[in-house]
């Protein structure tokens, strides 16, 4: 792919600075998808495609050979002009990892000039190809650089009384949206930075729902959606508008109405289909772990759940591959407006073949003409030996947090996110170290569980384990001994 000068003349001068570890490269018909230009980032842990014809989006995060993203076979290949004149059956959506701006309530307007939601959601923003490049920064990461078009606002609803599209007398927002990202050599953790930039002559207030679509099928016929499972931290201390630390967000009359209309024609008078049906959905087991909350897909139901995270990360697993991804983003901040007051959402899609979607949301923004913001996630991947998720960081996943029996034997179960040597560390109630024991090699490839004898170590106080890579020590978990 030819870069324009000014990008070219960056990858000169910041190659001046550091020596770049090639992880980008640009492929023709990637995956025999059909779209040329794809932006593959890989190392020997995960692999990361983002296709600019498609809108941008990244339509692959896989470990290994597990996929975590699902891609709309009905779509490769397509691409889609930057027209928002769109109808509810033209949604173009191809899967993979996508951007709504929100509110979603008011960027369309209707025949009679009121602001008002539409779907399907923006096109330029959504739809339509992006432009890219590849760029390495002054500590020689390769980046993979996307940005849209302007997307103005507010965009046209079809009205199916009169067969026409409402009419745009005035656009009141111009937007764009730019993403970032990069990964790292021996890490399973893709780095990612987005923009939204105020591009018109007013204020605004937007920010950005950014969402993962992810599989539901291990065999494409199989209906196994109780192996695809999305976790979420949740706490009492946390709660939405409501007064709930969590709503799901569809009724058993919804449901029923969905499953009628798309699945079976159903009757009232049925006592089984009334059992099975009236509800909002058997999928959503709740809480399962203290703080921790899982549902599994449905392929009978269409809607979702929406939390504050009390903690700032949402999780993926496949079950049977025992893969789980995970996002971490900006913590939920109370001085700030959020949509529905939420900053985390988890929705089951009914539509297609069926997708779980884990969704983040930032802050709505007040941004001037000229003003952008940006919004910071890590995504990351590990094998794990167990569920729940119950806790994330940026070195593992903790499945078994870190504790002490009355036997004397350390124990705990993680995934890790980069590759080197688990050390335990022991130390006394002055902080000295007592005791320091390499445990064996780690990777993202291998579900990581750990087990020491420590009862002869009368005066441990506190317990962490750590991964050591280049010289650096990670810190994985840890526990404090005397509170037990």
């Amino acid at each position: 792919m030819k870069l324009p000068i000014k990008y070219s003349l960056l990858l000169l001068s910041c190659g001046m600075f550091a020596q770049s570890y090639k992880t980008v490269s640009v492929v023709d018909n990637y995956n025999n998808w059909g779209w040329n230009n794809v932006l593959v980032a890989k190392n020997k842990f995960i692999t990361v495609a983002v296709v600019p014809d498609a809108a941008g989006r990244m339509l692959q995060f896989d470990l290994g050979k597990t996929a975590s993203l699902w891609v709309n076979p009905k779509l490769l290949g397509r691409k889609f002009a930057a027209d928002d004149k769109v109808k509810m059956q033209d949604w173009r959506n191809f899967g993979g990892y996508r951007l709504v701006p929100i509110p979603v309530d008011n960027f369309a307007v209707n025949s009679n000039g009121e602001k008002t939601k539409r779907w399907p959601p923006p096109v330029i923003m959504g739809d339509s190809p992006y432009d890219a490049f590849v760029s390495t920064d002054a500590v020689a990461h390769q980046l993979i650089n996307v940005s849209s078009g302007i997307q103005n606002l507010p965009v046209p609803v079809f009205d199916r009384t009169t067969n026409t599209f409402s009419t745009v007398l005035n656009y009141d927002e111009q937007l764009q949206y730019k993403r970032s990202m990069y990964i790292e050599k021996g890490k399973s953790l893709v780095f990612i930075t987005h923009s939204l930039l105020n591009k018109g002559t007013t204020t605004i207030e937007r920010g950005l729902k950014i969402t993962s679509q992810h599989p539901t099928r291990s065999e494409p016929q199989l209906e196994d959606g109780q192996n695809f499972l999305a976790y979420i931290p949740i706490s009492n201390k946390d709660v939405l508008p409501n007064g709930k630390s969590f709503e799901i967000m569809l009724t058993p009359q919804a449901r029923w109405n969905f499953v009628n209309k798309n699945r079976k024609p159903l009757d009232k008078n049925n006592a089984e289909d009334v059992a099975k049906y009236f509800n909002s959905g058997t999928n959503w087991k709740g809480e399962v772990a203290p703080g921790v909350y899982e549902l599994h897909y449905d392929y009978d139901l269409m809607g979702g759940v929406h939390f504050i995270a009390a903690k700032s990360w949402i999780g993926f697993v496949d079950k049977l591959k025992k893969t789980a991804f995970v996002t971490m983003f900006e913590p939920y901040n109370k001085k700030l407006n959020y949509e529905y007051g939420a900053n985390a959402e988890i929705y089951n899609s009914g539509l297609e073949t069926g997708y779980l979607e884990t969704e983040i949301k930032t802050a709505i923004h007040t941004l001037k003409p000229g003003q952008r913001f940006d919004y910071n996630e890590i995504q990351a991947a590990a094998k794990i030996a167990s569920t729940p998720i119950l806790d994330v960081n940026k070195t593992g996943i903790i499945t078994q947090k870190l504790h002490l029996t009355k036997d004397g034997i350390a124990h705990g179960a993680y995934g890790v996110f980069i590759q080197g040597k688990a050390i335990v560390i022991a130390k006394n109630n002055q902080g000295e170290i007592i005791k320091k024991r390499t445990l064996g090699n780690v990777s993202p490839l291998k579900a990581f569980t750990f087990d020491a004898y420590l009862k002869e170590e009368k005066a441990v106080a506190t317990i962490a384990i750590y991964i050591k890579a280049a010289g650096d020590l990670y810190l994985l978990d840890s526990v404090d001994v005397t509170s037990n």
